[in-house]
């Protein structure tokens, strides 16, 4: 169809040129000049429409025609690049699946940063990582579509756990604040606590027994700090377990021995189908009777790639590994999402 209409468009050219031509020999010198014009300019826009019989890239052109796979299919950053979100995609869960509760483990090297998504919107951010880690969990929050901060909790005030959150405060509307009630003299710690101040926001203390007001079916319950005085700051970590329908998470901060210790004492509810490794994997944390409490079917580690710190320790991935837990990883998975319907929890 396209070469009969060209060909019909190259007659018609032919036709016009043989009476143009007639005409320029008859007509005085100025017309004939004029009119010489005007059949160049006829014969070249013709000559143009025949080159683009598609109309061009718009609506009905060729460029349409192409499958998204090649046209549009947006680029995928490898696994395990904290430092480098710009070629990731858009990871905001999609509308289909709304309904759901989602846990993002977020790659932020040697430190701790999740992000829940509760099915009716809500948010809450567990920690933020370090102070370098601090933009890069902005540009995380804002690719997940986060819009504000309903809860932000630092489990407590060592600078791989709460050195971004300030960058995090500054950033987004923040609705409350949970933080275990020690103190610590560091600048990372100081800047926390300016961020709060100059959002006119106050603290609530994180201690067993607090819960936090939830709805949509979720609940959320601190089950430490269970006493007022520890020796190491980790074990003042507010440690949340968090519900949904059937299923369970226990977010552990870097929760230490004595500190299970007196969460076993105290008879908190502590099985949970994912748990957050307290500490990166240390082995100072997640001893066998407190992981045989929590009897989890996953275990997620938050730890960098290449440690000075040997996390995680070999001990406890094997006394996971004795317990029957499948164990992911942020310095070999990337960022871990964990998606729970209420019935079910769904890893990658």
């Amino acid at each position: 169809m396209m070469t009969l209409s060209i060909l019909a468009l190259l007659v018609a050219v032919l036709l016009t040129v043989n009476s143009g031509w007639h005409f320029i020999r008859r007509a005085g010198k100025k017309a004939r000049r004029q009119a010489l014009y005007a059949l160049l300019a006829f014969i070249i826009s013709v000559a143009a429409a025949a080159g683009h019989p598609g109309g061009g890239p718009g609506p009905s052109g060729s460029r349409q025609s192409q499958p998204r796979s090649q046209a549009q299919a947006p680029m995928q950053a490898p696994a395990g690049t904290p430092l480098s979100r710009e070629s990731q995609t858009n990871p905001s869960p999609p509308r289909e699946e709304a309904g759901k509760l989602r846990v993002h483990f977020l790659d932020v090297g040697q430190g701790d940063a999740i992000l829940v998504q509760l099915p009716g919107g809500q948010n809450i951010l567990i920690d933020a990582g370090t102070n370098e880690a601090g933009p890069v969990v902005v540009q995380d929050l804002k690719q997940y579509a986060v819009a504000k901060l309903d809860y932000v909790i630092g489990t407590h005030p060592h600078e791989d756990h709460i050195g971004g959150l300030d960058q995090v405060i500054n950033t987004f509307p923040v609705g409350k604040v949970y933080l275990p009630r020690v103190n610590n003299n560091t600048a990372s710690y100081r800047e926390l606590l300016l961020a709060i101040k100059n959002k006119g926001l106050k603290v609530t203390e994180a201690r067993a027994g607090v819960s936090i007001p939830l709805g949509d079916g979720v609940q959320a319950l601190f089950i430490n700090p269970a006493k007022k005085n520890y020796d190491d700051l980790n074990d003042w970590s507010a440690v949340l377990r968090l519900t949904y329908g059937q299923t369970s998470f226990l977010f552990t901060g870097d929760a230490g021995s004595a500190a299970e210790e007196e969460m076993l004492a105290s008879h908190q509810p502590l099985r949970a189908d994912v748990l957050k490794v307290a500490h990166h994997g240390s082995r100072t944390a997640t001893g066998t009777a407190f992981l045989k409490a929590v009897a989890p079917t996953y275990a997620v580690i938050s730890v960098g790639k290449g440690n000075d710190y040997g996390h995680p320790h070999a001990q406890t991935l094997k006394r996971l590994q004795q317990a029957g837990v499948k164990v992911y990883r942020t310095d070999r998975d990337g960022t871990i999402t964990a998606v729970s319907d209420g019935r079910e929890v769904i890893m990658p």
